[in-house]
């Protein structure tokens, strides 16, 4: 059976190390690396919710998106809800790994599976590494000949399965060169600007960031944060088991995005 060290080293692998920023905490976060590893449970982000489904489909590892611990912590104890959840992780046996945003710009990570279901073309990183110029953060490439805006917007919904997306600009002037970069990334846009860009794709962005756009001529389009990565991790589990055959890999299938519309909810 492998190990939790197996699948890290697996992980380390598609998501290298270096690509994460400065900033970021990530890697094998939990756990015992020589744990063997029967059941793995892939998520956007480690909740109660998933945490109690974890143990209840006795997973031995959680793949989790974002980081848990990622402030700095203090204390580790059953007063808040986060330590609760980590305390029963620990006690069932359960590690926890992140890679965030050494996903985000993997050579197959987040980024690069938005861009090609947009079906763009000539994909490079949006900001690239100044020591390796072939990798770095956010995607850009260019629309096919003659697809527009509203060609756009279908493939993002279809990708991401958002019931909605949210933009600014104008929707019939053209599509050109667009870039991407997922979750919460509005600080890209001047690289978009830079790259001469005519539309950003995010997650969610500040009301200001959306003005910026406007005023730079550039169209935001905005998924849902959620929307912008949970995809991934689906597409992350399936990699997964296919690598290990032995493990019961499967995404979450409690996690949603935390944000409801309204109206939308079933009436009383």
């Amino acid at each position: 059976m492998p190990t939790v060290s197996e699948v890290c080293d697996f992980l380390d692998h598609i998501a290298p190390p270096d690509l994460a920023e400065e900033w970021d905490n990530v890697g094998l976060l939990v756990g015992r690396r020589s744990r063997s590893v029967a059941g793995l449970l892939t998520c956007l982000t480690l909740t109660p919710d998933v945490a109690e489904e974890a143990l209840r489909r006795q997973a031995q590892m959680v793949v989790t998106h974002h980081p848990v611990l990622f402030r700095g912590t203090r204390v580790l104890n059953d007063q808040a809800p986060e330590g609760r959840m980590l305390l029963d992780l620990i006690e069932g046996g359960v590690a926890v790994y992140s890679a965030h945003t050494r996903y985000d710009s993997a050579p197959d990570g987040i980024n690069q599976q938005l861009a090609e279901s947009l079906g763009l073309t000539d994909i490079r990183p949006l900001r690239p590494r100044p020591e390796n110029p072939e990798s770095g953060s956010g995607r850009l490439g260019c629309m096919v000949s003659g697809s527009d805006f509203r060609d756009l917007l279908r493939a993002l919904q279809k990708t991401c399965h958002a019931p909605f997306v949210q933009y600014c600009g104008d929707p019939d002037r053209p599509v050109g060169r667009v870039a991407v970069a997922c979750g919460s990334a509005a600080e890209f846009l001047a690289d978009a600007v830079e790259n001469a860009c005519d539309t950003f794709v995010t997650g969610e962005a500040r009301f200001h960031a959306v003005l910026d756009a406007l005023q730079q001529g550039v169209r935001l389009v905005l998924t849902g944060h959620y929307a912008s990565e949970r995809f991934a991790m689906e597409h992350l589990a399936n990699v997964l088991a296919r690598r290990f055959p032995e493990i019961q890999v499967q995404a979450s299938s409690v996690e949603s995005g935390p944000l409801k519309a309204f109206p939308g909810f079933p009436a009383s």
